[in-house]
């Protein structure tokens, strides 16, 4: 409709008014109020006027009550005086000239309140009165002379005709007021409805302004905030390409110049994100190319690297077992360090071999029953002897009755050593614990020690691959920073997850739970959440 019809020019033309949305708020309030102001003068001048007319038309009422009083005298004068001429008493002649008094009194009033038009009928009543009364004075000469026998006949003839005159005039006083009334009525009963219909058009005519400007203030608003909506939607689907058209000159102008140059931005950000992501997406493809060569080169090297660092503990140990002939005493000490550092190599190897089978995507779990206090026994009964030349206090402490479990024992296994070696590496006194319980189909592996601790800024990255808690610790107690990364990635092969608590200087506790059977559902419906 905005578009095809005059209201939408007006509407773009209100709009284009370089005046701010406060400006033009104001302007259409005061544009209303002007109008309903005019409707109210307009409206106290038609009371005013109304007023005006009812007093006319009263005064109207007012000089027909005199004309007719006038009428009424005069017809009372006219009875008295025959009554006079026939009684032939003076006490008639008092009455006439009572009558007289309220005749001009009455005539006088209305003559006070009359138009100059009717003045000269006016006089001329009077002038008739006037006659009469020289005729009633007439009669009462006669009376008192007691000759009104002899002149009763001229007095007669002169008082008939002479309230004949008067009495036409009088007539015609009354019948003209009585018209000037009606037609003062007829006026007001028109004056009425022309300002009723005046009124009414200037009220709807008032009504339709102010609609027409509220329609015009809020359409100049309206219209672009619904561009901007449409504006907005499309930013927010990604089209960054659109432009919004307002061409307001308030803030709503200024708001779609910002949107516009916010969307020019937001394209070129885009552009460069996009341009930004297709590079990275080119560097993890490269990326993970080198990871996958780096994984296989790994897997590679490390299995060409154990064959024969097989061989070489193989051949040490048969050295040292003499079976090749008696070993000097001074040989069997660097022998012995040959093997337990083939030992330590091979360990770090084997390392580097699970984590790069784990990279590769070919790492598989070997899932068998297994006893969970054998393998705390076996965990137990390797590291004995290194917990016992750092004179600490090793214990177990595992749930009794433990039903059989499902899982690859070999890699919790080592996933344990790993937890336990760690501890008792890092531990100058007191002692390591292993624990498991069973908590709703879950198994809870637990290894605490009294150690060196971790600080909380160190402990979310423990389980980071070749990661230890600084450099300090890498020096003193060694280590390539692996076994943890390697604990979790079995763990979570497993479907169970790993964590630690810990306190620098106050020891530390690594916990894991896997579930009791791996592979099989578990009759528990829902898990208590772990810390």
């Amino acid at each position: 409709m905005l578009a095809r019809t005059p209201l939408g020019a007006l509407v773009r033309a209100v709009a284009g008014i370089r005046a701010s949305v406060h400006t033009k708020l104001m302007a259409a309030f005061m544009i209303v109020t002007i109008l309903f102001v005019a409707m109210g003068a307009f409206s106290v001048r038609t009371v005013l006027l109304t007023g005006e007319q009812s007093r006319q038309l009263d005064l109207a009422h007012q000089r027909v009550a005199w004309s007719q009083q006038i009428e009424q005298a005069l017809a009372r004068q006219m009875h008295f005086s025959v009554l006079a001429l026939l009684s032939q008493d003076e006490a008639a002649i008092a009455k006439i000239l009572r009558e007289n008094n309220r005749f001009n009194e009455a005539l006088a009033k209305l003559d006070a309140a009359g138009l100059p038009e009717q003045h000269q009928l006016v006089e001329q009543v009077r002038s008739s009165q006037d006659a009469a009364m020289a005729v009633v004075a007439d009669m009462a000469n006669a009376i008192r002379d007691r000759t009104l026998g002899q002149v009763t006949r001229d007095l007669l003839v002169q008082q008939e005709r002479i309230d004949g005159e008067i009495t036409a005039r009088v007539a015609n006083l009354v019948e003209t007021e009585q018209r000037r009334m009606t037609r003062l009525r007829d006026s007001i009963a028109t004056a009425n409805r022309n300002s009723l219909v005046t009124t009414a058009a200037f009220a709807v005519a008032a009504v339709v302004l102010a609609w027409l400007c509220g329609f015009v203030i809020s359409w100049s608003f309206v219209t672009p905030v619904r561009e901007a909506q449409g504006f907005l939607a499309r930013v927010a689907a990604g089209d960054f390409t659109g432009r919004i058209d307002v061409r307001n000159g308030d803030e709503f102008g200024a708001l779609a110049e910002q949107m516009n140059f916010m969307s020019r931005e937001l394209q070129r950000l885009d552009t460069i994100q996009r341009d930004a992501a297709a590079e990275l997406v080119s560097l993890n493809t490269r990326l993970e190319q080198a990871s996958n060569a780096k994984s296989e080169f790994l897997a590679n090297m490390s299995h060409e690297l154990r064959t024969p660092l097989n061989a070489i503990l193989g051949f040490t140990e048969m050295v040292v077992d003499g079976l090749y002939g008696e070993v000097p005493a001074e040989l069997k000490e660097p022998l012995q360090d040959i093997h337990v550092n083939g030992k330590h190599l091979l360990r770090l190897i084997n390392d580097v071999l699970d984590l790069a089978k784990i990279e590769a995507g070919r790492m598989e779990l070997a899932l068998r029953d297994y006893s969970v206090p054998d393998l705390v026994g076996s965990v137990h009964g390797s590291l004995r002897s290194l917990a016992a030349e750092k004179g600490l206090a090793f214990k177990t402490e595992v749930q009794d009755d433990l039903p059989a479990a499902r899982g690859d024992d070999g890699r919790l296994t080592q996933c344990l050593m790993n937890l336990a070696g760690n501890a008792i590496k890092f531990t100058r006194e007191g002692g390591v614990r292993i624990g498991v319980t069973l908590d709703e189909g879950e198994l809870i592996f637990r290894v605490s020690d009294t150690g060196i601790g971790i600080g909380p800024n160190e402990l979310q990255h423990i389980f980071a691959e070749f990661r230890q808690v600084d450099a300090t610790v890498t020096r003193e107690y060694g280590g390539t920073g692996l076994g943890l990364s390697i604990s979790k990635k079995f763990i979570e092969m497993h479907g169970g997850r790993i964590w630690a608590e810990s306190k620098a200087g106050e020891g530390s506790t690594f916990f894991f739970r896997v579930p009791l059977r791996v592979g099989e559902p578990s009759p528990w419906t829902s898990k208590p959440s772990s810390p």
